[in-house]
Parts: structure tokens; sequence; C-alpha cells
């Protein structure tokens, strides 16, 4: 393992993992975000409960007629558009996308961090089917000022989104490279000294957008016996999120009388 890679161990429940932990830093650079609005959970022995007028108001400020929806910690986890798609700004629509977001989050065992991220809904439809989400993207790592490499390695990786597009989007596709959003990357570095894994993902008018940042840190995966990078398994590239596994990690996995609700 190249040593400079920094390494974290973490689980999911660690506030630096949570949404509202780096959002006010980024929002302030000059990185394109996607307009985004925090609404709380409120949460008791029965039940969760949202603010559906504060989803609905963010949707009518800025004129969305959909908006895309997860919580402090994480999208849909199994049927995004189900849980994640608000395809209409009407009350029982939100209702029932952010009741399905929740249910299937707490099936899979994910905190939901206290909060909802509501968001604009981007254009990234570069393909005709429906169910698939093809777009160039690519994840920078970052720590201390520095990048420190990024997954998939080219631009050519890039571009491989699909082999389905749209004809007027193929020279948007064509056009492809990783250099404005290296250089966005940059910016981020320089003003967050924690490892981080920094996303970006090109809609379809040849914009790079940041959307979130992913704490780059490894957990012990209890049921696979195995140690899983925050930043998920990515690509066995250098820099990639395997690649920044460490065999130093033997020995200090936890046993069994260690607290069975955490996630490492």
């Amino acid at each position: 393992m190249p040593s400079a890679a920094p390494l974290y161990i973490t689980d999911f429940a660690d506030e630096r993992c949570r949404f509202d932990s780096y959002w006010p830093r980024l929002r302030e650079l000059d990185v394109p975000v996607p307009k985004t609005a925090l609404v709380p959970l409120e949460t008791d022995e029965e039940e969760i409960r949202w603010d559906t007028d504060a989803i609905l108001s963010f949707m009518d400020r800025n004129g969305f007629d959909r908006a895309f929806v997860r919580t402090q910690v994480k999208a849909a986890t199994v049927r995004l558009r189900e849980g994640s798609f608000i395809y209409r700004p009407e009350a029982d629509v939100i209702d029932r996308v952010v009741e399905s977001l929740l249910t299937q989050n707490g099936e899979q065992g994910w905190p939901h961090g206290g909060g909802l991220v509501v968001r604009e809904w981007l254009d990234f439809d570069f393909c005709r089917h429906p169910n698939h989400t093809c777009h160039p993207s690519v994840r920078f790592f970052v720590d201390d000022g520095d990048v420190l490499g990024h997954t998939p390695p080219t631009a050519e990786r890039a571009r491989n989104v699909c082999d389905d597009t749209y004809d007027y989007l193929d020279p948007v596709i064509r056009s492809v490279d990783l250099s404005t959003p290296r250089r966005y990357a940059e910016r981020i570095a320089g003003e967050f000294s924690e490892t981080w894994g920094v996303d970006f993902i090109m809609d379809t008018t040849g914009t790079w957008y940041c959307p979130e940042l992913n704490f780059n840190g490894v957990y012990w995966n209890r049921m696979e016996e195995r140690w899983w990078n925050m930043c998920g398994q990515g690509d066995f590239e250098p820099w990639s999120p395997v690649e920044i596994h460490s065999a130093a990690l033997y020995g200090t996995r936890p046993d069994d009388s260690d607290d069975g609700a955490r996630w490492w």
C-alpha cells in the first residue's frame, strides 16, 4: 500500500459521515453543487416525523417540479427511484417517498443521522433505459490539502457510460476530461484537512457537480468478515478504495464481545 494513504477506523454512526458535517464548508467554495435544503427528522419510540411543508416550500421557492431526497447518511439503498425521487411537488407524493426512504434504509440498518437532505433534481440521463444510471463520474481522494488520486484513473473510463446514449449527447460524452473536476477537488482539498472521497458527476449539459463527500475510513464487515472502505470498494486501481485498505489492520478487528450494533 502507498505510504501516503491515510487510514481511519470508523462506523456509519460517526458524525463525520453525516452530510451536515461537511456541507456548510462545501457550499461556500467555488465548486458547483446542487441546490439543497436540510430538513430535520424527529424521532421517538413510535415513529419518525418530518416537515412536509418545508420540502414543498423548498421546491416552490426554486420552481422545482421534482427533487431528490436522502438522509444525512445515505440515499435509498434498494429502490432508489421509489425512495429518493420526489416526482411531483405534492404532499402525499413527498410523504410516500420519504417513508420508503426511511423504511429501506432502516431495514438495511443504516442510521438516518437525524435529518433529510432535499436537493434539486439534476439531469444525469445519458441513457434511454429508465433504470440505468449511466453518466460520467469520478471520485478523488483528498487529504490534508492534497489530491492523492482518483478513480476511474482516466477520462476514457469516465466516458464509458452506455452504448445507448441519445445522439445529441454524443458531443458532450466525447468531450469528457477530468481537468475540471480535478480543479474543483483541489479547491476542496485546500479547505478540508480530513481524509475524504470527493464525488463528481457530470450532467447532460457537461457541468460537473460535487454532490457529496464520503469519509474515507474503514469498518469491519461482520457478515463478510473483512474490512470495507467507507467510500465503497471501487476498482482495483492505485488509490482506489480497495487499495486504501491496509494489511496493518490485521489483528485489530472487533471480537464477539463488542457491541453487535456497531458496523465494525
